[in-house]
């Protein structure tokens, strides 16, 4: 068992649930979170024990996204980049070379980085209450990993318009516009993963690990390397300090005055 700050990891037969543990701030992803993903996806890929990989929210959302009110607080801009280099692309780096199966359980809303941690899993389930957005632009920020692999696994038009008007799906639209595999109702969530891994179960864990590589393969290293830098030019911009400073007053941010 590993210790984490905000995040509660265990191995349960042989799956390695991950639990993203700041109910209180709809589990937004802080500075530690960043680094307990990276720790918790590294430890699991690692286990000999472990089969499967969860990850999941506690209390009523998945994740809102970045936590916006810590990043705001960036007063350098090196700050900014140890932030984009040393944690944010670090826990991506872990979870795209994961070789084991990686499913999102999304039991609320998912925002922004939440939303590419669901769209970048392996497979989503999710209840019929939960949310999708790459909200990111709304705040002046980024959701910068889903256009990378997004428009090969759902709709290409509708990634482009969800990152650029910012607007949220229901699970049912994600679900039709292929980012999501299930739509359960909330009571069943658990028992739609187990039966998942059952079916999963009859696959070689050999070829789905070759499958994953395959198809992490087709990001091209050019604009893999290209999302953290545009990331991190809008994480140093005015226009998220007007973003940031309006989402703590729950205002409207104006960016075209």
């Amino acid at each position: 068992m590993i210790k984490l700050a905000d995040v509660e990891y265990k191995v349960k037969e042989n799956t390695a649930e991950i639990t993203m543990n700041r109910p209180s701030v709809l589990n937004a992803l802080s500075k530690s979170m960043f680094r307990d993903l990276s720790l918790a996806v590294k430890n699991a890929a690692s286990d000999k024990s472990v089969d499967f990989i969860t990850i999941t929210g506690a209390g009523k959302a998945f994740s809102a996204g970045l936590d916006i009110v810590q990043v705001a607080d960036f007063r350098r801009k090196s700050e900014a980049r140890q932030f984009v280099y040393g944690l944010v692309k670090p826990f991506w780096d872990t979870f795209l070379s994961c070789d084991k199966v990686i499913i999102a359980v999304v039991n609320g809303p998912a925002y922004g980085a939440g939303a590419e941690i669901a769209l970048f899993s392996d497979f989503v389930i999710a209840s019929e209450d939960a949310v999708f957005a790459f909200s990111g632009g709304r705040v002046g920020a980024l959701c910068c990993i889903s256009g990378l692999l997004g428009p090969l696994v759902m709709n290409g038009r509708k990634v482009v318009e969800m990152n650029l008007a910012g607007q949220a799906i229901t699970a049912e639209e994600a679900c039709r516009l292929g980012m999501i595999n299930r739509v359960v109702p909330s009571d069943r969530i658990g028992r739609t993963t187990n039966d998942l891994k059952l079916e999963l179960m009859k696959v070689s864990p050999n070829s789905n690990s070759s499958f994953k590589r395959i198809q992490k393969s087709v990001i091209p290293r050019k604009a893999y390397m290209t999302a953290y830098k545009e990331l991190f030019k809008t994480l140093t911009s005015q226009n998220f300090r007007k973003g940031a400073e309006a989402f703590v007053k729950k205002t409207r941010p104006n960016y075209y005055s």
